[in-house]
C-alpha cells in the first residue's frame, strides 16, 4: 500500500466522496468552490483540510440522507480504505449544523497508522454566485492516487476569480488563501475576460489595500503549512511572500485601469 501524508488522506477522501456523492446526486443541483476548486482544476498546490459546495434545489433532508447514505457505503468505505483510511467517524448529526443556508457535515478520518484527521464537507445554500461548468479533475491531482477520471461541476475561473476578490475585500478577518489563490489565478486568466465582470471600483479598492496587511508568520501558518514538502521549500521565505503579494497587486491594478 501507497503511504500518503494527512495532507493527501483529506484530498483522497474528498475525491472519492465526490465520485460516490455524484453518482447519486445530479450534477447540475451542485458547484465546487473554494480552495479545492482551486486544487482540483485550476492546479493550485493548496491542499484544503475542508470542501465547500454550493447547492440549490435540493432539500436539506433530502441532502443529508445523501451524504449520510454515501459516508455509510460499503462500497466508499472499501474504496477509501485502500489509500489507508481505517474509518470514519461520522458527524453528530443531533449537533450538525443543517438549516436553510448552510448544512456541515464534521468527519474524523481514522488512518491505518492511528491518525485521526478532522474534514469537513460544507454544503451553502445562498445561491450559485457564477459560471458553473462540469469538467474532469486534473490528472495531476488524479494520477499520484492512481484513481480514474472523475467529473464534478464547479464555478469556472473568472467566477472563481471574482468570487476571491470579492472574498479578500469583504471578509471581517483577511485571509493570506484568498491572496495565494489569486496568485495561482494570474497567469491562467484573460484580463479583458475578467474585466467583463465588471467588479465594483470600491471593491477593487479594499481587496488591494488588504493584500498588504497579512504578514508572512500569518501566510507561512495558514498557507504555506498545506502545501507539500517540496512546494514549502519554494514559499517558505518572507521574500517569496511579497512576490506573491506584488503579482496579485498588479492583476488588481490592471482591473483597475
Amino acid at each position: 500500500m501507497e503511504i500518503y501524508d494527512q495532507l493527501q488522506i483529506r484530498e483522497i477522501f474528498h475525491l472519492e466522496f465526490l465520485r460516490f456523492f455524484f453518482r447519486k446526486m445530479r450534477i447540475k443541483f451542485f458547484s465546487i468552490k473554494g480552495g479545492s476548486n482551486l486544487r482540483f482544476f485550476f492546479r493550485s498546490v493548496r491542499y484544503s483540510e475542508d470542501m465547500d459546495i454550493d447547492v440549490s434545489g435540493v432539500s436539506v433532508s433530502v441532502l443529508k440522507d445523501s451524504v449520510l447514505k454515501v459516508l455509510q457505503m460499503p462500497s466508499f468505505q472499501n474504496s477509501i480504505e485502500q489509500f489507508g483510511i481505517e474509518r470514519i467517524v461520522l458527524p453528530d448529526m443531533t449537533k450538525a449544523k443543517q438549516t436553510q443556508t448552510t448544512q456541515r457535515f464534521k468527519l474524523h478520518l481514522i488512518t491505518s497508522a492511528g491518525e485521526d484527521l478532522f474534514t469537513k464537507i460544507e454544503f451553502s445554500r445562498r445561491g450559485f454566485s457564477g459560471q458553473i461548468v462540469v469538467q474532469t479533475v486534473l490528472d495531476t491531482v488524479l494520477r499520484p492516487y492512481k484513481m480514474p477520471p472523475l467529473m464534478a461541476p464547479h464555478y469556472d475561473i473568472y467566477s472563481t476569480a471574482v468570487q476571491k476578490i470579492g472574498a479578500l475585500a469583504s471578509r471581517a478577518v483577511i485571509q493570506a488563501r484568498d491572496i495565494f489563490d489569486l496568485y495561482v489565478l494570474t497567469s491562467q486568466i484573460d484580463l479583458n475576460q475578467l474585466r467583463k465582470k465588471r467588479i465594483k471600483k470600491s471593491i477593487l479598492k479594499k481587496a488591494y489595500e488588504n493584500i498588504f496587511e497579512i504578514s508572512f508568520e500569518r501566510f507561512r501558518d495558514t498557507v504555506v503549512s498545506y502545501l507539500s514538502s517540496e512546494d514549502q521549500a519554494i514559499y517558505n521565505s518572507s521574500h517569496q511572500w511579497d512576490e506573491v503579494r506584488l503579482k496579485v497587486a498588479k492583476l488588481i491594478e490592471e482591473l483597475e485601469k
